[in-house]
């Protein structure tokens, strides 16, 4: 696996991980560079994230984009991804079947664009090419030079896929990497190198810069007269099939998992909200800052907390859930995506959630603890989904001068009895999560715990 990271003498350098021995604490690796086998980086990885053992000055540490390539990193050598920060206990089965869309309501339009179209709309935002699960794990300088050079060959790029929406702002389906590689170039960017033909004429070269070598006048027309073929998804066609779309064709890097597609087709205003809301620093206190957003699990979870708060606000039985959580997700996230539709009051609410949580349970919220994971010695749980989403709208009724009636962390020990004592409940939270049933269970013991406290 490979990965770039910059020095402090700005130099690019690729870093290639090397697997070191596995102890209790976790997974020992080091970050060398492949040319000279120096050492940069010594790391322990567990699932509960990483530890920097060494570090070479080069590296600057503090830099919050090493962070970010560093839990990538994380995501990518875990053997179950979706259990980084979370408990994975969810089934298939426990879905409901999803009605199929009509066949007919479909409406694909297939259109050229010359590159310099294409440019010219990202740089006007009419394209999105900023959608949060944007990682760094995907193409090296290499391959994004061998794109270019194709381009450059007059070699016809595959197809490409957009959806866009009602007021004309489009989200790119399959061939992001693309064409993130393509505006990285043209906003010279990107120097390349390591080409297999046009090494003696292009490499080390830019598009268009004014004080470093660029490309030939010919192969700079060429570059902005290049013609795409764009399959363009109508906002008419059923809001199912853009999911399907996205599942079945796209291409960049790793698969996008649920998240990553509902990221790409909300809308900026609920981006920008569930953004805001893991940022928040009482939401990282609460969870112990252990629910990674790489592949948008943290922002998922907020749009879990969002979902149950407007169901339960409406019907405290939850009789409206179906129990199809992707379903339920993938809907709100078109509704809460339209025009005029009022979210920024989620932010104080979940942020007054997880002030209230850490207070009453402190380093255990949202954890399915048991009696002994309370001890000193005891490993610390995952991050239970049900848990959060039962707990998170439970507590965001009151404020925290409300929470503060009582003792710090006393809810710590009866939920932990509660669960180590009630089997059904264990059973519950364990698996199919889910589920209808677990859900109102889930709520249920809440608001029985909920019940006993000074409020």
């Amino acid at each position: 696996m490979e990965i770039s990271l910059k020095t402090t003498d700005e130099r690019e350098i690729d870093l290639r991980v090397i697997e070191g021995a596995e102890t209790e604490a976790g997974q020992g690796y080091k970050l060398v560079d492949p040319l000279n086998g120096k050492s940069f980086l010594e790391l322990l990885f567990n699932e509960e994230g990483y530890k920097i053992i060494e570090s070479d000055p080069a590296i600057d540490i503090a830099d919050p984009s090493l962070d970010q390539i560093l839990t990538e990193l994380l995501v990518e050598l875990s053997p179950d991804e979706s259990s980084i920060g979370s408990e994975n206990s969810e089934t298939d089965d426990e879905f409901e079947e999803e009605r199929p869309y009509d066949p007919e309501k479909i409406r694909v339009e297939p259109k050229q664009f010359s590159l310099r179209q294409i440019y010219d709309m990202i740089k006007q935002d009419d394209i999105d090419l900023t959608p949060d699960f944007q990682r760094h794990l995907v193409w090296d300088n290499k391959r994004k030079s061998r794109l270019i050079e194709s381009i450059l060959l007059r070699i016809p790029l595959p197809m490409f896929y957009f959806a866009q929406d009602e007021d004309g702002y489009i989200s790119v389906v399959d061939g992001l990497q693309r064409l993130s590689t393509i505006k990285e170039f043209m906003d010279n960017k990107l120097r390349l190198r390591d080409l297999e033909y046009l090494e003696d004429k292009c490499g080390g070269k830019y598009y268009n810069h004014e004080s470093r070598p660029s490309i030939d006048q010919k192969y700079f027309r060429w570059f902005n007269m290049t013609q795409i073929t764009v399959n363009v998804i109508d906002p008419s066609s059923p809001t199912k099939l853009k999911y399907d779309v996205f599942r079945r064709i796209n291409t960049g890097g790793k698969p996008l998992n649920n998240q990553e597609i509902r990221n790409c087709l909300a809308g900026k205003s609920l981006r920008k909200l569930l953004h805001e809301m893991v940022n928040l620093d009482s939401f990282k206190l609460a969870t112990g800052g252990s629910v990674k957003d790489v592949r948008m699990e943290a922002q998922e979870l907020a749009l879990r907390f969002i979902l149950f708060h407007k169901k339960y606000t409406s019907d405290p039985s939850l009789s409206s859930y179906t129990g199809n959580i992707n379903s339920e997700l993938n809907s709100l996230t078109e509704e809460l995506s339209k025009k005029g539709v009022e979210l920024d009051h989620y932010v104080p609410l979940f942020d007054q959630s997880m002030k209230n949580a850490f207070y009453l349970f402190g380093k255990y919220s949202f954890r399915k603890n048991l009696l002994e994971h309370l001890k000193p010695s005891a490993r610390r749980q995952l991050i239970n989904k049900a848990l959060f989403v039962s707990w998170s709208v439970l507590l965001s009724q009151y404020d925290i001068d409300q929470a503060k009636q009582n003792p710090r962390g006393s809810l710590v020990e009866p939920l932990a009895e509660k669960i180590t004592n009630d089997e059904e409940l264990y059973s519950y939270l364990t698996y199919g999560t889910n589920a209808k049933a677990n859900t109102q269970a889930a709520f249920a013991a809440a608001e029985e715990l909920i019940s006993t406290l000074e409020l």
